[in-house]
């Protein structure tokens, strides 16, 4: 993936040092807002859902608490897995045990942060019913002995293998070898929980500034629930040579034609532009555009009797023209993709991309696209015994969702007999939703929490609790279980590319498009890294060019 080095603007600048004008312009320099202070301001469609690591599952949480509490391991700007809080490690000959040596580092009450504060967090999560991230410690994610049994048998008495071995020493032990272990102890819900603190404050924990601690590059000073958020920097942080900014003011502002004008008054230092204003601003010196690891897809609820038909969902699938979609529609850099494993994401033993190697899906567009869907159409409705349907189509009304799913009700509806009724819902709704089986089709989201194709394809195992469609199929299950146990990285690799190819043979969920971003940056400021995996911003090597 082509990484995003982002420039954003810095903090509430005086007007009159805004390079303003009818093409926009390139934020501000200074913080104003502060005097002597070097702070960024960033714009932001959605505010933070929760900042308690064990319940957190939304990509502005992730980036908030990714700000204020270090995990293990982090990622560099190229995605590349980096030491936090662990300086060292040492993994054992047959790879099932792994002993992390911590780093003398506090929390921002003064408390050291120890090997404890990790089993604690861990213990703590697997154990809670409404922890959604928990399957993470599973096999289906981390691999860490007594996850499954907690999780899925809600065996209570058990904990987790991991044990405070001494204060700075962490040993954790898997159930099976796990080649992206290291990768997912980057992400949030692996991050720790400092007990004492967290008990204090029971169920007001992490609800507040004040009932939060920090452990990474900010402190969370403020927050207004749907308004904004100020971190400033912690001084007491482990690594605070190397944090260069004083802090960052969060605004969080759902009309993105609203941000695009504060970041032309200088009032803004990034925000992301929605498919309405790409044309506005793509000759403009701020404008640069990205791919994400997000992929966009839709999901059938196979509970539906009609839906549960195979050449229904292909017909849907098919006939959706997802060129037109990206590049006419949404036009942000956003890509046609059919299959459940996004591109540039993750690469193979062989060095190469996973889908360079692995078989293409949904390929159909134009009239070569309808053709097909209409073959598997006539299919279906002699196998259901109609002509004529009716079927909701569940989305978010936020970008770039209700484009997307306006486009798609109108390729549908190209095949005679179906009618799609639109269903729009705030994303906390949608979910939840979903997860009441409330829904025929849906236009979803996933974000990748780690990079391998198996963060995609350990959604559809039947049992999991993203499987909102409740697809069951013995041969997909029973592949995704030979990848696991594969000898070699290789075999794994060809068993997970089989695994995606049944998959979309059956087509309970089909890939439309991977996310791709535009946004409006000052040049005056570097060093925003985006991934395409687990944290979607890391802000910690921010830095504002004199």
């Amino acid at each position: 993936m082509k990484k995003f080095v982002s420039a954003a603007c810095t903090g509430l600048v005086c007007l009159s040092m805004a390079a303003c004008g009818s093409g926009g312009g390139t934020g501000g320099t200074d913080s104003g807002s502060e005097s002597g202070k070097k702070r960024i301001t960033l714009a932001k469609e959605n505010d933070v859902i929760s900042m308690n690591t064990a319940y957190a599952t939304d990509g502005m949480s992730f980036e908030m608490i990714a700000a204020t509490v270090d995990g293990l391991e982090a990622m560099d700007a190229d995605g590349n897995v980096i030491p936090a809080l662990a300086e060292s490690y040492d993994l054992s000959d047959d790879e099932l045990t792994y002993t992390f040596h911590l780093r003398d580092a506090k929390w921002s009450n003064g408390e050291p942060v120890t090997a404890q504060d990790f089993v604690f967090a861990w213990n703590e999560t697997v154990k809670s019913p409404e922890a959604e991230y928990s399957y993470l410690f599973t096999q289906d994610g981390a691999c860490i002995k007594n996850a499954d049994e907690i999780v899925f048998d809600e065996n209570k008495d058990l904990d987790l293998a991991v044990k405070a071995v001494d204060d700075k020493t962490l040993e954790v032990q898997l159930s099976k070898k796990c080649p992206y272990f290291l990768s997912l102890m980057t992400f949030p819900v692996f991050y720790p929980i400092n007990q004492e603190f967290f008990e204090e404050q029971g169920d007001q924990y992490a609800l507040t500034p004040d009932a939060l601690l920090a452990c990474g590059p900010y402190v969370l000073t403020e927050w207004t629930k749907g308004q904004s958020l100020k971190l400033d920097k912690n001084q007491d942080y482990w690594d605070a040579d190397n944090v260069a900014i004083d802090g960052m003011d969060v605004n969080i502002v759902p009309e993105v034609s609203t941000s695009a004008l504060d970041f032309e008054n200088g009032n803004t230092d990034w925000t992301k532009l929605n498919s309405t204003l790409v044309d506005k601003y793509k000759d403009n010196e701020a404008y640069d555009t990205f791919l994400e690891g997000y992929l966009w897809y839709l999901q059938f609820n196979l509970n539906n009797k009609y839906l549960d038909n195979a050449n229904l969902r292909k017909a849907i699938g098919t006939v959706v023209d997802r060129d037109n979609l990206v590049n006419n529609v949404l036009k942000d850099g956003s890509i046609n993709i059919g299959g459940f494993v996004p591109q540039e994401f993750t690469t193979g033993p062989d060095g190469k991309d996973y889908r360079a190697t692995a078989d293409k899906f949904y390929t159909e567009v134009g009239e070569d696209g309808l053709k097909a869907a209409q073959e598997y159409w006539d299919k279906a409705k002699k196998e259901l015994g109609v002509d004529k349907i009716t079927l909701k189509l569940l989305y978010e009304p936020s970008d770039p969702a209700k484009p997307a799913a306006e486009f798609i009700q109108s390729e549908i509806q190209k095949l005679d007999g179906i009618t799609i009724e639109m269903v729009s819902q705030e994303k906390e709704n949608r979910i939840e939703k979903q997860k009441a089986r409330d829904f025929d089709i849906v236009l979803t989201r996933w974000g990748p929490d780690y990079a391998d194709p198996t963060t995609y394809l350990n959604l559809m195992i039947t049992g999991n609790s993203y499987n909102y469609g409740d697809y069951h199929s013995e041969a997909y299950d029973a592949k995704m279980e030979e990848a696991a146990n594969a000898a070699t990285p290789e075999e794994r690799w060809t068993a997970l590319q089989e695994a995606e190819k049944i998959l979309m043979e059956d087509s309970p969920v089909v890939g439309v498009f991977q996310v791709g971003g535009a946004a409006l940056k000052n040049p005056k400021v570097t060093g925003i890294e985006d991934h395409s995996f687990g944290v979607p911003y890391i802000y910690k090597n921010v830095k504002i060019e004199e």
